[in-house]
């Protein structure tokens, strides 16, 4: 699969968390965003040639590398650290609902915040 498809696939996840969110259905919400989030981040594997013959590299062997590489910042880092962290306990929340709605509202922000810096991080790659 493509880059453009990944995207293309997250974006049409990402819509549908909104969609979730308005009918007050933050479980389905949160993975939602976690697929944004995975489908992002497998656009960036391919984009940086770290995808496999027959499967995708795991999110950290993704995250790794843009860190390694200097392709973010120490500051960066941190966030996306944090980004993920979010977007797991996110995951998480769809299995075991163990999030109240401020802990909901708060990882919500945090993973669209992520989603963002991902996004922001694959366009400027594609410009270079």
């Amino acid at each position: 699969m493509g880059e453009n498809e990944h995207l293309e696939i997250a974006r049409r996840l990402a819509e549908l968390a909104d969609r979730l969110y308005q009918d007050g259905d933050d479980i389905a919400e949160a993975e939602m965003l976690w697929g944004t989030v995975n489908r992002i981040i497998s656009a960036i594997a391919v984009q940086h040639q770290l995808s496999g013959d027959t499967t995708p590299p795991r999110r950290g062997v993704v995250l790794h590398h843009i860190v390694s590489r200097h392709i973010v910042g120490q500051q960066s880092a941190r966030g996306i650290r944090y980004g993920l962290g979010a977007a797991s306990a996110l995951h998480g929340h769809f299995y075991n609902s163990h999030l109240d709605a401020a802990g909901v509202s708060e990882r919500v922000a945090g993973t669209k915040s992520f989603i963002a810096a991902l996004l922001n991080l694959y366009h400027q790659h594609a410009r270079q």
